[in-house]
């Protein structure tokens, strides 16, 4: 049996100001200081998004979803050249000026559906390519017609995650650098979200996981709290449920809280 080691914590930094979990503004210099912020508390790396994927949330032009990350990036690299950076993009073009960047990994969220092209910009770098499940787009996600997922939704997600990691191999992406993501929330009812954590672990037949289970819709649909900042404890309990499972990355806005979460854990080991 292979040794159980602790999950990296992969620090949430949003430049969109409309993160369904923030909010506000987020400007280049605001987004630095809470990067700065997250490694202090713990994380082992970062994932920078310029444009907000929450239900809803309208498509920004490439060029402006540069302007925001690139600044951000190029700063980071200046004051930490040794932090594991991530940006969170389903655009090619945004992909290809935060490699440019130096960017470590490439986390797109649409499955490499959006830019058809996006497996091969990552394939082209020495980049890591996190391939997020979902359907529909954020604008209708939330329809009916995407929550189909036969009687076995986790099947399902094994399956079209399958099918995107299978583009991203014939298009160069080696793959000990590709990690998947279930993508809770995206185009899953809260009951289909409970099933898949619950069996977080299937999805390691594909490779190593990412979970971004923060804050997200339905812990708060289940604990009865509609304030995303209200959602520490379910969040930390997941943290424990998914570190149990093995998975490799969590993806969190609380850096500190599910660090010291995770330390105790770990000690009770």
């Amino acid at each position: 049996m292979r040794e159980r080691t602790r999950p990296l914590l992969m620090g949430i930094v949003n430049v969109t100001g409309d993160s369904f979990s923030e909010g506000g503004a987020s400007s280049p210099a605001t987004a630095v200081d809470r990067a700065l912020a997250l490694l202090d508390e713990g994380a082992d790396l970062l994932d920078i998004g310029g444009e907000s994927t929450r239900p809803g949330a309208a498509v920004i032009p490439a060029d402006e979803e540069s302007l925001r990350v690139v600044p951000v990036l190029r700063e980071l690299r200046k004051l930490r050249p040794s932090a594991i950076l991530s940006v969170d993009t389903r655009k090619a073009g945004v992909a290809r000026a935060a490699l440019d960047c130096g960017v470590d990994m490439i986390n797109d969220v649409s499955m490499l559906r959006f830019s058809p092209d996006m497996a091969d910009v990552v394939a082209a770098s020495d980049a890591a390519l996190i391939i997020a499940h979902s359907r529909g787009t954020p604008q209708n996600m939330r329809n009916s017609e995407f929550h189909d997922y036969g009687d076995d939704p986790v099947a399902a997600v094994v399956a079209e995650l399958a099918g995107a990691k299978a583009k991203a191999l014939a298009a160069g992406v080696a793959d000990e650098k590709i990690y998947v993501d279930p993508d809770f929330g995206f185009a899953k009812t809260p009951e289909q979200d409970w099933e898949i954590l619950r069996r977080i672990d299937e999805l390691h037949q594909l490779g190593p996981v990412v979970a971004g289970m923060s804050r997200k819709s339905f812990l708060g649909n289940f604990l009865e709290q509609p304030d995303p900042m209200q959602r520490l404890g379910g969040t930390v309990a997941a943290a424990l449920y998914l570190a149990d499972r093995e998975v490799e990355i969590l993806r969190v806005h609380d850096v500190r809280q599910v660090s010291d979460a995770l330390s105790v854990w770990d000690k009770l080991r």
